[in-house]
């Protein structure tokens, strides 16, 4: 075959890739200049301050001044959820949910729960509802955060104080707690369907007095069991969430520990208005910093709760309920790198994205 021959027969197929070149080219051109663009967003931390009634929202990595959100004229709120923008904050004594949306800075419900209910924990089932827990009432309330109202109640165990959402199940602490507030015995989990919201099971613990969990990287739930005030009994159940049912039980904990948070490296860090913060590793069961060798943020032997931002960094509360306190960052080192400035007893701290302004 001669060369003009073949560049005949060539011509008109790289005459199809160039067309389809141009197109391709032409599609992508107009995708850039006139589709949606992406929406960007920012890192916010969000601070519960108990005694205020308030959250203070920083930007992280930010230099802006903190704002600070009142949820209500009173209540002894000490646990928040937060989904996106949306936080949903349980006001303990006062049986109701404040609603805040971060981005306006503003309470957008206040929803009524069931009288004597009291209201501890919460958790998003979805991006609508939340679950409550009322102790006061051995229930826990459905509410949507949207339009600000009761979807429903279901019946749970006693003093139930706090609420996780795992694969597709709310799972729900009960304290089991006597009359003068102090551990009738084990505690317990009640497991609820998050689509149904049926009842599926109920589990027992070794230890007493649950009150939060938290999500391990092999998909186990990490319960911490507070114990009794000054009893030094702290423990740690580790439920697989798919039997259900308790699997692992630890002991060490010290005096009433608090909401765990799972770091960067797998370890589950657990603050103590006790002794500080203690690192335990669930591969092994062990201790990487016991009670006794606990961080003391500030050198202070006490933390009133924790958490980690995106970038895997600690972040700890300085536990002060007199005055104006601070959340701190910690560096690798474990010393503080960084101060912000909060309310009056923060009690609790998480991390989210919101848009930008």
């Amino acid at each position: 075959m001669s060369k003009p021959d073949v560049f005949r027969r060539s011509c008109p197929l790289i005459k199809s890739l160039l067309v389809a070149l141009s197109l391709m080219l032409a599609l992508a051109g107009c995708s850039d200049s006139s589709g949606p663009e992406l929406p960007t967003v920012r890192e916010v931390g969000v601070v519960l301050n108990s005694v205020d009634i308030s959250l203070t929202v920083f930007g992280v990595d930010s230099e802006q001044a903190p704002l600070t959100i009142g949820l209500a004229p009173d209540g002894s709120p000490v646990s928040m959820a937060v989904r996106g923008s949306l936080v949903a904050v349980p006001l303990g004594l006062v049986p109701a949910v404040a609603v805040v949306d971060l981005t306006t800075g503003i309470v957008t419900h206040t929803i009524a729960l069931p009288e004597g209910s009291g209201a501890t924990g919460a958790a998003f089932l979805d991006d609508e509802r939340v679950m409550v827990a009322n102790p006061g009432l051995g229930s826990v309330s459905v509410v949507n955060v949207v339009d600000g109202t009761l979807v429903t109640s279901i019946d749970v165990g006693i003093f139930p104080q706090g609420v996780i959402v795992h694969q597709g199940r709310a799972f729900v602490f009960n304290g089991e707690l006597g009359a003068d507030f102090l551990p009738a015995g084990p505690g317990t989990i009640t497991v609820v369907d998050v689509t149904s919201l049926d009842v599926i099971e109920t589990i027992s613990l070794s230890g007493e007095n649950p009150s939060s969990a938290a999500v391990g990287p092999n998909g186990r739930i990490y319960v911490v069991n507070a114990g009794r005030f000054f009893g030094n009994d702290g423990s740690v159940s580790v439920v697989d969430g798919s039997i259900p049912g308790e699997v692992d039980w630890h002991g060490g904990f010290g005096d009433f520990p608090g909401a765990p948070a799972f770091g960067p490296e797998g370890d589950l860090y657990v603050p103590a208005f006790s002794y500080g913060v203690a690192i335990w590793r669930p591969g092994t069961g062990q201790f990487v910093r016991a009670t006794d060798g606990a961080i003391e943020p500030e050198g202070v032997p006490s933390v009133s709760g924790l958490g980690f931002d995106g970038a895997g960094r600690l972040y700890t509360l300085r536990p002060d309920c007199v005055g104006p306190s601070a959340v701190l960052r910690l560096a690798s080192t474990f010393e503080v790198e960084a101060t912000i400035p909060v309310g009056i007893c923060p009690i609790a701290v998480a991390f989210t994205e919101i848009p930008e302004e």
